[in-house]
């Protein structure tokens, strides 16, 4: 019988290993998205037949697992699917990618998937983001300009030691202006706070945009295989093109290495306005999700979406 442990903090060690392979470059299933969301979605985990496999609650109504992540993975499912049957609890899975959805109708056959256009990962060719070029990236080459041109005593620099605290103070900051109710972006915040106070188990990387002595900008970034995955970005928008500038000079510091072919920007969430700034950046795909439930003994319910 498998039994599911909440996922904390120190469990990062016992995890990653699972994750450095990731053919289809979910940001999910990276260590930066799975940690920084691992409350929110309540997540467990287990290992079964040496694969990972994440418990979690979704859409704030039912359990749902993610694909074992490993090489035997037949006999991992073999393993929840008692699991779930001794739980009386039908199987849903989330986190679904592309490669995953014929092996999942082949096994079950009352399988049906659920396109979660919200949660689609913004897929860009690291070369493009990087130079920008063309009419479809003039708006953000307009918007650096408008930057460069009202502040002059602007400087890019990585994250280390020494200037951390510059960063976790601004943010700090921040924090205090996000709505008491929004329950999601304090999470995060909670999150992004830990990762400052754990840098070094984080494994992450990160750049802060300063005007003077002050940061304005900052994102944090985690590189697996040949992709970065930019996790967070937070800036103060009272400058104009801060944004766009702050992806830019990221990818001057971070992304022209030759060993980086893609940045995964991480999906919109179903905020409208998100999903319009996320397409000025003009990416190559938006990489698909789906939850997949496996009979049809699922509550209707379970398929509406709070949208």
């Amino acid at each position: 019988m498998l039994s599911f442990k909440k996922l904390n903090l120190e469990d990062i060690t016992i995890v990653r290993p699972y994750l450095r392979e990731n053919p289809q470059l979910l940001c999910d299933l990276t260590v930066g998205a799975t940690f920084i969301w691992r409350d929110f979605f309540e997540y467990e985990y287990t290992i079964a037949a040496s694969c990972l496999i994440f418990r979690m609650k979704i859409f704030g109504t039912h359990k749902a697992y993610t694909v074992p992540l490993g090489e035997n993975r037949d006999e991992a499912l073999d393993l929840l699917d008692a699991y779930c049957i001794e739980q009386n609890e039908p199987l849903v899975f989330c986190i679904v990618g592309d490669l995953d959805l014929p092996y999942l109708s082949a096994r079950y056959p009352g399988f049906h998937a659920v396109t979660e256009r919200d949660y689609f990962d913004y897929l860009h060719e690291a070369k493009d983001l990087l130079e920008l070029k063309g009419g479809g990236h003039k708006a953000t080459r307009n918007n650096i300009s408008r930057f460069m041109r009202s502040v002059s005593d602007w400087r890019f620099e990585a994250i280390t030691k020494d200037n951390l605290n510059d960063v976790r103070l601004f943010f700090e900051e921040q924090v205090d202006e996000i709505p008491k109710d929004n329950i999601a972006l304090l999470e995060e915040a909670a999150k992004i706070i830990e990762i400052f106070d754990h840098w070094e188990l984080y494994g992450m990387f990160g750049g802060a945009l300063y005007v003077g002595d002050n940061v304005i900008g900052f994102s944090l970034a985690e590189k697996v295989g040949n992709t970065l995955y930019n996790h967070v970005e937070k800036a103060d928008t009272s400058y104009r093109g801060v944004y766009q500038m702050l992806v830019s000079e990221f990818m001057k510091k971070f992304g022209d290495d030759p060993d980086i072919a893609f940045i995964n920007r991480e999906d919109d969430n179903g905020d409208p306005g998100l999903r319009q700034s996320k397409m000025t950046y003009r990416p190559c795909a938006l990489i698909s999700k789906y939850t997949v439930y496996t009979t049809s003994e699922h509550p209707e319910e379970w398929r509406m979406r709070p949208y």
